[in-house]
């Protein structure tokens, strides 16, 4: 939310063609996104999530060993031949079910925690992306892996993370890039805090699309059925209408309208 347009942005390129740029409230760097962007935010509380420690760390460790390594564990499952990835594979990557399972809610293209009833999630400390794994090594798709910040395919970026934590509980949310517009990244700037794997590669050498990866046997909408598949192994499952939620806006804030001009600390940006 501290960044500065000027630093993050070509703003000679965005004030040619009238981009909409948003200033969000959690961290991280600045994105570009469209209908190919693919989104997913998690909200959790504390006292119901008291085994992910509310640090960006941490958070991002758990979304990534819990949720994303065996959706993408699963997705590689369904387009490639079965052998390649039987119950071993499975077994290294994804937590077991435990007792006290929360609410998880997903509609549509997002996915987000509800406060939930229950236990806390048990997260098992050994679990981890940095485990070797013989079948994964030897794929022809890049293994998915939680590199500094970001979620990545081998050495090239996918998935940016930000964070917004407060007292009771934190908020975690990702873009991944199904695909992209090359033409729409000349309104990013090279920026001056970057990870140290990415070192000084422009974005078309640092970022990589996932349907070169996924594409012909799958698709993009694939993607959440295996999001939302992981998060089972973990959490009862609710689904929600959008009209459900614009209700709950209406109830509680008054309209989402209402909501993004009080309350909302996203706001855009004039450059």
């Amino acid at each position: 939310i501290g960044g500065k347009p000027e630093k993050l942005i070509n703003l000679p390129a965005a004030q040619q063609d009238g981009v909409l740029v948003l200033k969000r409230f959690s961290g991280g760097g600045t994105v570009v996104v469209d209908h190919d962007s693919l989104w997913t935010t998690f909200i959790g509380r504390n006292k119901v999530m008291k085994e992910v420690k509310p640090f960006p760390r941490e958070i991002m460790q758990w979304s990534a060993d819990v949720i994303f390594a065996p959706a993408f564990e699963k997705w590689i499952e369904q387009i490639a031949p079965s052998e390649t990835f039987g119950a071993a594979t499975r077994k290294s990557l994804v937590a077991p079910k435990k007792r006290g399972r929360q609410t998880l809610v997903f509609q549509g293209k997002s996915c987000g925690f509800s406060g939930g009833f229950g236990e806390s999630l048990v997260l098992l400390p050994e679990l981890s992306l940095n485990e070797s794994n013989t079948e994964l090594q030897n794929c022809p798709r890049p293994k998915f892996q939680l590199r500094e910040n970001d979620y990545v395919l081998g050495e090239r970026k996918m998935g940016g993370n930000a964070q917004s934590i407060v007292k009771d509980g934190w908020l975690h949310h990702t873009s991944f890039l199904w695909d992209y517009d090359a033409h729409n990244m000349q309104y990013l700037t090279l920026p001056d805090k970057r990870p140290d794997y990415r070192g000084d590669r422009p974005h078309d050498e640092f970022l990589v699309k996932l349907k070169d990866h996924y594409d012909g046997r799958s698709t993009k909408h694939e993607f959440f059925g295996h999001v939302k598949s992981s998060a089972s192994e973990s959490f009862e499952l609710e689904e929600v209408t959008t009209g459900e939620v614009l209700g709950l806006m209406n109830e509680k804030f008054g309209g989402l309208q209402g909501w993004f001009d009080g309350k909302c600390r996203t706001k855009p940006v004039r450059v």
